[in-house]
């Protein structure tokens, strides 16, 4: 009797234990699966602001896009029709002038023409039936083709690897993003040469463009056109954002540019 008594507070001990060591699990499992479901609800926020903004990105793009094609149709309707008439009433003019009058004449009739390539040239560039048509490499030599017209640059395109057809919707939005990054060299790099290179890997493409330009200091032009909500370098990233392509921007004052874009390729 006094041997079983004696046991009794060691049984109380351990079974006090246990049930202390019961409700801590019990708390601890209850206190992870709160910390679990908060982190759920905050990655579920999350991935609903991304689609949100993907979405009002999408939709600016297509807003942009639409824009330059009715600019383009405006070009090709309009512009060029008056350029036309033009070089019709020259051409009318021509056979009764003489001397410095019909060589100006000549002249004026010469860059009337060249204005007509040019406005064609363009419309096609804005034209994103036509990108989706001739595909992003024909559309970016024509963009390069226009470029190396002006006579200010040395321009080259270098390709390898084997081509591969993107899907349309990819093709006018990599090709904007091109044609924005060379206007960006237009507009200030002040260069002389631009070199642009197309490398077909086995799941990604790699677009680089590298030009001789007086460069800049990207963090600091990165902040400015934070603060200011500027489209330049903004429009580039979300650009490649929009296809789940990687962009790079390298530059410093005094040794050019060069952006690469790598966009995945869904074999």
């Amino acid at each position: 009797m006094q041997e079983t008594f004696s046991q009794d507070p060691y049984l109380t001990v351990i079974i006090s234990t246990l049930l202390l060591l019961f409700f801590v699990c019990l708390l601890t499992y209850f206190f992870f699966r709160q910390q679990k479901k908060r982190f759920q609800h905050e990655q579920e926020v999350i991935e609903l602001r991304e689609s949100f903004n993907q979405t009002i990105l999408q939709s600016k793009l297509e807003i942009q896009d639409r824009t330059l094609q009715h600019i383009a149709e405006e070009l090709h309707a309009n512009f060029s029709h008056l350029v036309s008439l033009i070089n019709i009433n020259l051409s009318a003019i021509l056979p009764q002038s003489s001397g410095d009058v019909k060589e100006h004449i000549s002249e004026t009739k010469a860059l009337a023409k060249q204005l007509m390539t040019e406005v064609k040239a363009l419309s096609v560039s804005l034209n994103s039936d036509f990108i989706m048509k001739t595909g992003f490499v024909k559309a970016l030599e024509n963009e390069l083709d226009r470029l190396a017209k002006t006579r200010q640059y040395e321009v080259s395109l270098t390709k390898s690897g084997s081509l591969v057809k993107l899907p349309p919707g990819q093709e006018v939005v990599l090709f904007r993003l091109c044609q924005e990054i060379l206007n960006n060299v237009v507009k200030h790099a002040e260069a002389t040469k631009v070199e642009v290179t197309l490398n077909y890997a086995d799941h990604s493409l790699t677009a680089q463009v590298k030009d001789n330009g007086k460069g800049f200091d990207v963090k600091e032009a990165s902040a400015k056109s934070a603060e200011k909500e500027s489209t330049g370098l903004l429009n580039m990233a979300n650009r490649a954002r929009l296809i789940q392509a990687d962009f790079e921007l390298m530059s410093n004052p005094g040794s050019g540019t060069v952006v690469t874009v790598v966009l995945p390729l869904n074999q």
